[in-house]
């Protein structure tokens, strides 16, 4: 592992307490990275001056303005020199050891282009983490919901891996925490900053997978992720996700992966999904006990449905 070095960049707006939970944790992973990249994308909650008290072995690189996820993660990626970048939201925390086994398996498999973590909800319950590419079927499972559904069923884990449960080779993982060897970011990236929010993490594997290089989620690289953090306070948002985001994207991922064809058979997917979502949804807001917050999740939907159009 001395052969190889680790960088990290850690994008921030307006997550003070949980960027420097993030930085703490990073002392207990077993590994020194060779430089800590913050970029605080115009904050308000002085993270940047924190970070600089309480960590001043970092080095902040602040925005000015909002430039979004993706153009924060690839300044701060420039100021980088190791060879392996591990980029981290900054509502995730490093487990004891991870940094060792993340370095590890870079060091033993030369063709690992990309390594994912083994992401958990901060209870300690497996989240989802990575998967193949979306379908259709999958595409209208996330949008009515019922994916989320199937997968709290007794006896799941019988009849397949989850995205939640999968280790090893697969097809993309979450850029929650995704470790990427600089040959791999400096020929197949950077991040496509024409994503509104969500896909970045698909499309740098995708394209890394084009090339030749593979894609895992490495045993023992375990990171703990306050999913949904800084998306939840956007307008727009339902719950821990913005669903006019995350369908546009999806969309785009797949117009610009497999073509127009495909991306129309998304659309009509997500579509039927999300009317089904939004009819479940006019029936179970007579059942709920805050229908202010039931209505706001529910006009999420219904914008992310006229995103669509």
């Amino acid at each position: 592992m001395d052969d190889l070095l680790l960088s990290v960049v850690i994008p921030t707006r307006d997550t003070r307490v949980l960027t420097l939970g993030c930085l703490e944790s990073l002392r207990g992973g077993g590994e020194t990275p060779v430089d800590v990249i913050v970029v605080d994308d115009a904050s308000s909650d002085g993270t940047a001056e924190a970070v600089r008290t309480s960590n001043p072995e970092a080095t902040v690189v602040e925005t000015g303005r909002n430039v979004g996820f993706s153009r924060a993660v690839n300044l701060g990626v420039k100021r980088t020199v190791g060879d392996v970048i591990l980029v981290l939201n900054s509502d995730t925390e490093i487990l004891e050891g991870a940094l060792s086994a993340l370095m590890g398996a870079f060091a033993d498999d030369w063709a690992l282009g990309i390594g994912g973590a083994e992401l958990l909800d901060p209870d300690g319950s497996p989240q989802w983490r990575a998967g193949r590419w979306p379908t259709p079927f999958w595409l209208l499972a996330q949008s009515s919901g019922l994916g989320s559904i199937a997968n709290r069923l007794p006896g799941r884990h019988r009849v397949g891996s989850s995205g939640a449960t999968r280790s090893g080779a697969v097809d993309w993982v979450s850029g929650a925490a995704m470790a990427v060897r600089r040959e791999v970011w400096e020929t197949s990236g950077p991040f496509d900053v024409d994503y509104h929010f969500y896909c970045q993490d698909l499309d740098l594997c995708a394209s890394a997978r084009n090339a030749g290089w593979s894609v895992a989620v490495i045993p023992g690289f375990g990171v703990l992720h306050h999913h949904g953090a800084t998306i939840s306070e956007a307008e727009g948002a339902s719950g821990t996700f913005h669903p006019a985001h995350l369908w546009a994207d999806l969309v785009r991922f797949t117009e610009k992966h497999q073509g127009p064809e495909a991306a129309r058979r998304a659309v009509a997917a997500l579509k039927a999904g999300a009317k089904l979502r939004l009819a479940g949804r006019s029936v179970g807001r007579v059942f709920s006990r805050d229908r202010d917050a039931w209505d706001r999740g529910s006009d999420g939907f219904r914008r992310g449905l006229d995103a669509l159009e």
